[in-house]
């Protein structure tokens, strides 16, 4: 009952953060050392640290000059360094022993044929998952307050490098840092914006999936599921209140646009320094939207079922493919061929055992997407 109520603390105090509620009025009714030691005692969520943080200023470094040293300038502490402890030596289990429920969500991604799944209530206690499937070595990284997943390759010019939670955001999206050389990586980017690596580039990992574990499994039978010390999931979304809530991160965003709902989820892309924005909204009245953007012709494809969803270039050995005005279809009107836009391969037709190549996206909240990049296009149906 003790541990069921200073539980039931730690996450109002972590809210409280969250709400932007009054921390000095909090602080004289709890007591935030009893809590820290229990955090410390039994291994648990160290997110009451965040509290803390509302102590201290955050520190604008307000350098001029390249665009590198403005976005340094806009990065925000929140927490210590590894005080959301990233996951270094990730272990796995077969999908069946998961006993995830299928309602819960779940980030996947499949590389050479293998597929890894994590559950999103355990990325929230990590944020980082530094994974290796076959010689790929690679990073899985979540941020709540963006709802945003993104994978990237570990590896730069043959050396490999291992990261964890810098404890700071940059536009409230989560920021990486590498032990070897302590540069800062804002998983938006994926670029090193501070360090000795500052400018170096980490190369996107295409198709990285939030979807629920019910349809992960399905798509993915084979699929191995991260076990930290034996656990597979947290059980329950800490985040929950926030992401029902119209609160939008810790920290005011910058740059705000008006043209979506701040909470509205998008994905969106970015070619030749220019973005767009696909509201998911968009796929109530369609599963596949054609569009032509930087000289790409693009087929964003979402099941609203599965919550599946990808991004292709339509030019295929020359030929660039359309779809009727049902766009549910998967049969394209060009080559007649029928896809399978889950994996974006032809199932049937002239281009059968062909495939699609695939155009990295994010998914993320409009308000982080829009404050990082102000003035993106926004694709509307006509």
């Amino acid at each position: 009952m003790l541990i069921k109520e200073i539980w039931g603390h730690i996450q109002f105090t972590y809210y409280l953060l969250i709400s932007k509620t009054s921390f000095s009025s909090y602080l004289c009714k709890r007591n935030i050392a009893k809590h820290l030691r229990f955090v410390k005692i039994n291994g648990m969520c160290p997110h009451i640290l965040i509290v803390l943080s509302v102590l201290v200023t955050s520190i604008n470094l307000c350098w001029a000059g390249t665009d590198i040293l403005q976005k340094r300038g806009e990065i925000q502490y929140v927490l210590p360094r590894d005080a959301i402890p990233s996951i270094k030596a990730p272990e796995f289990i077969p999908a069946d022993k998961a006993g995830l429920d299928d309602n819960e969500p779940v980030v996947g991604i499949t590389i050479n044929g293998e597929s890894h799944a994590y559950s999103v209530y355990l990325l929230n206690h990590h944020e980082i998952v530094n994974d290796r499937i076959g010689n790929m070595a690679f990073a899985v990284a979540w941020c709540p307050l963006a709802n945003l997943a993104a994978v990237y390759n570990r590896e730069i010019n043959g050396q490999e490098y291992t990261f964890g939670v810098s404890g700071k955001l940059l536009k409230n999206a989560l920021v990486m840092f590498d032990y070897e050389t302590e540069s800062l990586w804002p998983i938006v980017y994926g670029k090193a914006i501070d360090g000795e690596l500052t400018g170096r580039a980490l190369k996107n990992i295409p198709g990285c999936q939030k979807v629920s574990w019910g349809a992960w499994k399905k798509l993915h039978p084979d699929t191995l599921v991260l076990s930290y010390h034996g656990s597979r999931t947290i059980g329950y979304d800490v985040y929950g209140n926030y992401h029902k809530s119209e609160e939008t991160g810790i920290y005011p965003a910058r740059n705000t646009d008006a043209r979506l709902a701040t909470k509205t989820n998008i994905i969106g892309i970015e070619v030749n320094n220019k973005q767009k924005a696909y509201p998911f909204y968009l796929f109530n009245k369609t599963a596949i939207i054609i569009d032509k953007f930087q000289g790409i012709n693009l087929l964003v494809y979402r099941n609203n079922d599965t919550g599946i969803i990808k991004v292709y270039d339509r030019q295929i050995e020359g030929v660039v493919i359309d779809f009727r005005e049902n766009r549910s279809d998967t049969t394209d009107s060009t080559t007649n061929t029928t896809w399978d836009l889950e994996n974006g391969i032809g199932t049937k037709g002239s281009k059968k055992g062909k495939a699609l190549h695939p155009v990295h996206f994010l998914t993320a909240y409009w308000f982080v997407w829009s404050d990082y990049y102000p003035g993106t296009e926004v694709f509307d149906i006509e």
